[in-house]
């Protein structure tokens, strides 16, 4: 048994709203909606127009600021200073592994920091787990 329904009512259940991820807000902070009273909520057209920020070739115009660049990017922000830091510091009562400073297959380097490789140690009778100490 097929099922046929008009227009309006597809139209009805698709109601898509306008996803304005594009658009930035306005500087006093106002909302100006562009959705009509229609019943399926038309677009009214605004009243302002929508200006160039770009030359012909691609560049910024000088009036208008530049947000982000080369010398202020976003860590340079009050937001991301004030957050928590990413990786928490080591905690001193856990005792970790001895530091290698082995290179390819065992052969130890004078340019690696002693810091460089961290070994698992095992002591347990029969394990095959080696703990290199060259310090």
């Amino acid at each position: 048994m097929s099922r046929q329904l008009p227009g309006e009512q597809v139209e009805h259940a698709f109601n898509s709203k306008r996803l304005c991820n594009w658009e930035t807000p306005r500087v006093d902070g106002s909302l100006q909606s562009t959705i009509g009273g229609g019943r399926f909520g038309t677009l009214r057209p605004r009243d302002t127009t929508t200006g160039f920020i770009v030359d012909e070739k691609g560049y910024l115009l000088p009036s208008v600021k530049k947000v982000n660049n080369a010398f202020t990017t976003t860590h340079t922000m009050e937001v991301y200073q004030k957050t928590p830091a990413r990786w928490p510091t080591q905690n001193a009562s856990i005792k970790y592994a001895p530091r290698s400073t082995m290179g390819y297959k065992g052969i130890q380097t004078h340019y690696l920091p002693t810091t460089t490789v961290s070994l698992k140690t095992v002591d347990v009778p029969g394990a095959q787990e080696f703990n290199y100490s060259f310090r």
